[in-house]
């Protein structure tokens, strides 16, 4: 932990504030100086608050790794078979060099965005008066529940499977700023301390704009600066915490809990207007197509290079050795070949150019219209996640596929009768819904799949187990417990 220390105080820091120090022996205090210039202004506190979320958006994290590449490779979201690049890691060979590396680079990354929330949280604390304890409020509830996610997805890698072996080592937790490796804490004891957090979170979150002003109002709240109320959409508010605690309570096995919390979510959204569900000539428009339903989006991450990683990744023009494609067939079966689903056609097109006889991946293309609020937007927290968690876990199967109808209904599909398999049409949604988020993986990891389709082949399954599905923890952390 200590090599992630040094990065976060040498490189976090010094990004934010240009000095230069003389020698190694400079580190310890020069690191003192620059936190109290950094905290000693409001600009200083958003800088860093800010970084946060600029972190999130790296390549190893939700930029990449945890949305659109690696997980969902995991998931076989795609067609990596031959000579793909990536073909190790769909094949689960965690121990050979290129999924090691990939492997490697997202535990370091997340942890050192745990450090460098502690960091904050320590911080805005020790330097009290430099924004009012409203907005301190505000800034550490969202760096407690962004401490709370990384922890949860890192739990979700490399954790057992939950639900056959809660007390089974899994991943140490840090809720404070150390410079140490903390023990390796059982699956069930990383749960108690991500709710923990996410309660407090809450707590911290109670006044949150995005309750009364939505995601992207600039309204006069919190001193009429902008950085506070507008935006809420693209930080980690109190309904994407609501989100994300449900989201654990069902991991967790609690079903009583997750549909308590998610229905509590529901609810907002049906009462007020401020998460509609995307309408259908929003979402399917020729010009602007709103692929990823954002008005439904609790939380979405912006990156600032989305573009970039939609041609590194989907773009038709790549070799089919690059490109992360499905196979036609295997996409028609996913979404039963019915281009009225609003997320089929405008996400999943035969291209023109490039040579591809399959559909390609254009949900993060840009859209025509450069002012539109939805663009470089990945989504993180969905009002359709809280639809298939109530649905999943409804006292009655008619209760759940009541869920499902409402959800389908608003992504063009007919109701589903009465004799249909809730489980069956639940598991049908994940790999429709969630394709490029990263979400698919996990979904088959908690309900302990035997088996996944085989992205990689026209037909057949993968038989999935402990070896699939926890991803060994890297040697930069066995070595060092």
């Amino acid at each position: 932990m200590k090599k992630y220390l040094y990065k976060i105080t040498l490189t976090f820091l010094l990004s934010l504030v240009a000095v230069s120090c003389s020698d190694f022996l400079d580190v310890v205090p020069q690191d003192k100086i620059l936190e109290d210039q950094t905290y000693s202004s409001e600009t200083g506190v958003q800088n860093v608050h800010n970084g946060l979320y600029l972190q999130l958006a790296s390549n190893s994290l939700y930029g990449k790794q945890l949305t659109m590449d690696a997980v969902e490779i995991l998931g076989q979201q795609y067609n990596m078979g031959g000579s793909h690049s990536q073909a190790r890691m769909a094949s689960y060979s965690y121990a050979e060099k290129t999924p090691k590396a990939t492997i490697s680079a997202i535990w370091e990354k997340a942890f050192t965005t745990i450090l460098s929330a502690n960091k904050f949280i320590e911080s805005i604390d020790e330097h009290q008066g430099v924004i009012s304890t409203e907005k301190a409020n505000l800034l550490k509830g969202e760096a407690i529940a962004i401490r709370a996610m990384l922890h949860f997805d890192m739990l979700r890698m490399f954790g057992p499977i939950y639900k056959n072996a809660p007390s089974d080592p899994a991943i140490p937790y840090y809720d404070v700023f150390v410079t140490t490796n903390n023990p390796i804490l059982p699956a069930k004891d990383v749960v108690a301390k991500i709710l923990s957090d996410l309660d407090t979170s809450l707590n911290l979150l109670a006044k949150d704009p995005v309750l009364t002003v939505g995601k992207y109002d600039t309204a006069n709240t919190f001193d009429g600066i902008p950085y506070y109320a507008g935006n809420r959409g693209q930080r980690m508010n109190y309904l994407a915490v609501k989100c994300l605690k449900a989201r654990v309570l069902l991991y967790s096995g609690n079903k009583t809990g997750a549909s308590a919390v998610a229905n509590e979510v529901i609810t907002f959204a049906k009462t007020t207007t401020l998460f509609p569900w995307t309408p259908f000539l929003e979402a399917t428009n020729s010009s602007n197509p709103d692929r990823t339903f954002s008005s439904e989006n609790f939380f979405s991450l912006s990156d600032y290079t989305l573009y970039t990683k939609q041609a590194d990744l989907f773009d038709s023009s790549l070799a089919d050795d690059k490109i992360y494609a499905p196979l036609l067939n295997r996409l028609n079966t996913v979404f039963e070949s019915n281009d009225n689903d609003y997320r089929s056609l405008p996400s999943w097109k035969i291209p023109i150019i490039g040579g591809k006889t399959q559909k390609t991946f254009f949900k993060y293309q840009d859209v025509n219209d450069k002012t539109k609020l939805f663009r470089l937007q990945i989504p993180m927290f969905k009002l359709s996640e809280m639809y298939l968690i109530a649905a999943e876990t409804a006292a009655t199967p008619a209760e759940g596929i009541a869920y499902l109808n409402t959800f389908r209904f608003n992504r063009g599909l007919l109701d589903l009768g009465p004799k249909a398999v809730l489980t069956t049409e639940i598991t049908k949604e994940y790999r429709r819904e969630f394709i490029g988020e990263g979400q698919l993986f996990f979904y088959y990891k908690r309900i302990n799949s035997a088996t996944i389709p085989n992205g990689s082949a026209s037909s057949g399954n993968i038989s999935m187990g402990p070896l699939q599905y926890i991803v060994p923890l890297p040697d930069s952390e066995i070595n060092f417990q």
